[in-house]
């Protein structure tokens, strides 16, 4: 016959593992909500009328070479409202792209939350920033940028493989 201390100790067992699952759906759960709250929280900058004004604008900026663009659009330059507008854009990729190399966030998610625009930023700025770099502040400016856009162009290309043929395209006309 089981006496009534070994119940006791089944049942007392038995609370403690759904305790501890209890714990663990409940972190798990806490830690996408605060997954998708971050993934908000950072792409409202640049999902709002003024992020895509901002892209806009610093997507029809025009330059011939590093020394043009610095002197039109530079930290020193004669448009200063211009440097605030591309270079706000690169430091949010820049977020993006380190909370992603720390997986706090999800590239997928991202991208679904136009992450993807970064790819055609990065192609028209890479020899500025490449420029820059060699220039004055080292390789490692905007390198999480750089990383967010690579991010979103595996998943471009993984989505859809004609991707590679518009980007391709898109460069093409930067070129021209």
């Amino acid at each position: 016959m089981v006496d009534i201390t070994e119940i006791s100790a089944v049942v007392a067992a038995a609370g403690i593992v759904v305790g501890v699952v209890y714990y663990i759906l409940d972190l798990r759960h806490n830690t996408r909500a605060r997954e998708m709250e971050i993934c908000r929280l950072v792409s409202s900058d640049y999902t709002s009328e003024q992020g895509c004004q901002r892209y806009a604008t610093m997507m029809t900026l025009q330059w011939k070479d590093l020394n043009d663009f610095m002197q039109k659009y530079g930290v020193l330059g004669s448009n200063l409202e211009m440097f605030g507008k591309w270079a706000s854009q690169f430091a949010a990729w820049e977020i993006m792209g380190l909370l992603l190399k720390n997986k706090i966030i999800k590239a997928e998610e991202i991208h679904e939350l136009s992450g993807y625009v970064a790819i055609p930023a990065w192609e028209k700025y890479k020899d500025i920033i490449q420029g820059l770099r060699n220039y004055i502040y080292g390789k490692n400016m905007y390198s999480n940028a750089e990383f967010f856009a690579q991010e979103m162009l595996r998943i471009s290309i993984e989505k859809d493989a004609s991707f590679k043929d518009k980007l391709e395209a898109y460069i093409k006309r930067l070129k021209a």
